[in-house]
């Protein structure tokens, strides 16, 4: 399913029948916000784009790894 399938939504047209706004939900819109990385800062997008390009580079020692992480969060499973 697509985002654009996922919104509850409201269309309104214009008099020409085409169209012109949107109503959704508030909640439903700060999903869409999040889901879609639109509210990350200006250094968050930077991180991204950085680790996007470590991975293309096939830098792997810029990354933790699983293990790590659950070793640093103390799982034993």
């Amino acid at each position: 399913m697509s985002a654009v399938e996922a919104l509850e939504k409201e269309i309104l047209f214009n008099k020409e029948g085409e169209p012109s706004k949107v109503l959704i939900s508030y909640e439903k819109f700060i999903d869409f916000i999040e889901a879609h990385g639109l509210d990350l800062s200006d250094e968050e997008i930077a991180g991204v784009r950085e680790a996007q390009a470590d991975i293309k580079a096939g830098n792997w020692e810029a990354f933790v790894s699983h293990e790590e992480v659950k070793r640093e969060f103390g799982c034993t499973e």
